[in-house]
């Protein structure tokens, strides 16, 4: 099976990995919401497999880049108009700056597409703080754009997306949840947005789902992953008892601390 390509070069993306996730989804459940959404990629590849879908982010312009395409080509104009060019470091740290003081979805994009490595980061005052990435917007950015606007609109009527914390997503009716946060101790540019006692309050709401008839799916990392140290939400709910399955891929390759203690790729369900 083939797959559509997100928009956004985004850190820990499951594209990769969709070929070993897609399949192990809970298809008997008529709504899903994609807890963590970052680059969509996922929601948008099983779009035509429920009857709506929830994408979630607490980054508001994030989301509001998703709902952007979903509704308007003004908007990708906007985006690649603004867009730095690749040999100009000035209008790319003027763009910075502006996101900085007056934040809007074109902008983060706009920075996202010409920023080092494409992947954006925050500090902890949550100011976008990437470097320079000599890259801007390409034949190739229009190609995976065109592709994606098209694969999604048809399904406009079916798609929601919302910008809360986690726990503030309510689940009403049985859903199949997947949850893929920032990983606890790992160097995503976005972890600024995860808090100390957040991995306290993911476990609580994976006993919430399991409790209310959800199904979840959780990505994460098992085994010494950084200076030695593991995910403890990951060894609670398999201490649990609920189903696990190690995937094929590791992240390491792209962190700035290598690791020379072994882990994996997992994903643990309910189901």
């Amino acid at each position: 099976m083939s797959y559509i390509e997100g928009v956004l070069n985004y850190t820990g993306s499951k594209f990769k990995l969709l070929d070993q996730i897609v399949p192990e989804f809970d298809y008997t459940k008529r709504y899903f919401i994609d807890l963590f959404t970052g680059s969509f990629v996922v929601g948008a590849n099983i779009i035509d497999k429920y009857d709506k879908i929830l994408a979630n982010d607490i980054i508001v312009e994030l989301i509001g880049i998703h709902e952007n395409i979903l509704e308007s080509d003004d908007f990708i104009e906007k985006t690649k108009l603004i867009c730095p060019s690749k040999d100009n470091q000035e209008e790319y740290l003027s763009l910075r700056n502006s996101f900085n003081s007056d934040r809007s979805p074109d902008k983060l994009w706009a920075l996202i597409l010409s920023c080092n490595s494409n992947m954006m980061r925050f500090n902890n005052s949550f100011l976008f703080n990437q470097t320079w990435g000599k890259r801007s917007w390409n034949p190739n950015t229009d190609k995976k754009v065109e592709n994606f606007k098209n694969h999604i609109r048809p399904y406009k009527d079916k798609i929601y997306f919302s910008s809360k914390h986690f726990s503030e997503i309510k689940v009403s009716k049985p859903s199949m949840v997947y949850i893929d946060s920032p990983y606890s101790g790992s160097e995503a540019g976005y972890n600024a947005y995860w808090k100390n006692d957040d991995d306290i309050k993911l476990y609580e709401y994976c006993k919430y789902l399991d409790k209310n008839g959800s199904s979840f799916m959780l990505s994460g990392i098992l085994g010494e992953h950084r200076k030695g140290l593991r995910w403890e939400l990951i060894d609670k709910l398999i201490a649990d008892g609920y189903k696990y399955k190690i995937l094929s891929y590791n992240y390491e390759k792209i962190a700035k601390i290598k690791n020379i203690k072994q882990s994996d790729e997992v994903i643990i369900m309910n189901y």
